[in-house]
């Protein structure tokens, strides 16, 4: 005969299953992580150049199994149209803007300096 469980019994069976699973996931995603760090660089060019060129083949092969929105656009065939990349430009308009910043700042203060020597300095002809 099954012996049956009390409320608190089966809490803590449940408590320990559930501890076990969040193990696993912990592994999984430390495991993913780990891959990413390792190979951030390639996977990012790799990333952008299927943004830029849809249509081109990859030469490299991918030692993991798991299906990424890239992979599972290739595989269905589907291209990304004006408005996936307006859509990626507009997304990336924040980090454009934070780069530019110095850059613009640079130029202004450069510009506002040469303005105010002009005030103040008589031009002999």
């Amino acid at each position: 005969m099954k012996k049956i469980q009390t409320p608190l019994e089966k809490l803590i069976s449940d408590k320990e299953r559930i501890q076990k699973q969040c193990r696993i996931q912990e592994q999984k995603l430390n495991g993913d992580f780990s891959y990413i760090q390792e190979n951030a660089g390639s996977l990012l060019l790799s990333g952008i150049s299927y943004l830029l060129f849809p249509g081109s083949k990859s030469t490299t092969k991918s030692n993991t199994t798991t299906n990424t929105n890239t992979e599972v656009a290739r595989q269905t065939g589907l291209s990304l149209g004006l408005s996936d990349y307006l859509s990626i430009g507009k997304n990336m308009l924040p980090l454009l803007w934070d780069i530019a910043q110095p850059f613009i700042m640079t130029w202004g203060i450069k510009k506002a300096k040469n303005i105010i020597s002009n005030i103040f300095t008589k031009k002999k002809k």
